[in-house]
């Protein structure tokens, strides 16, 4: 084989080498934009304190007070119950 040619392939090859790098590191690149992208944050909340509004002492003793004694509910509240109402509807 001749220089020329010896050369010639040894160049051709080293461009391949460059041009499988430079995939390489463009997929790896893809992959970790990826990886970032598909970290969506989960929110969970524990199953104890999604059944906290029926089964809490505060959201019950609200439920009771407003149903059975306007009165203390008021007293406890320190306003009407349709002003409450009102408030919370703003929320």
């Amino acid at each position: 084989m001749d220089p020329a040619h010896r050369n010639a392939l040894v160049m051709l090859f080293q461009q391949h080498q460059n041009q499988l790098l430079q995939v390489q590191q463009a997929l790896d690149v893809r992959r970790r934009v990826r990886r970032r992208q598909r970290r969506v944050r989960a929110i969970w909340v524990r199953q104890w304190i999604n059944r906290r509004p029926q089964l809490g002492l505060y959201d019950r003793l609200m439920v009771e007070l407003r149903n059975e004694d306007p009165r203390a509910f008021k007293n406890f509240m320190r306003m009407p119950l349709h002003l409450l109402g009102r408030g919370v509807a703003l929320l």
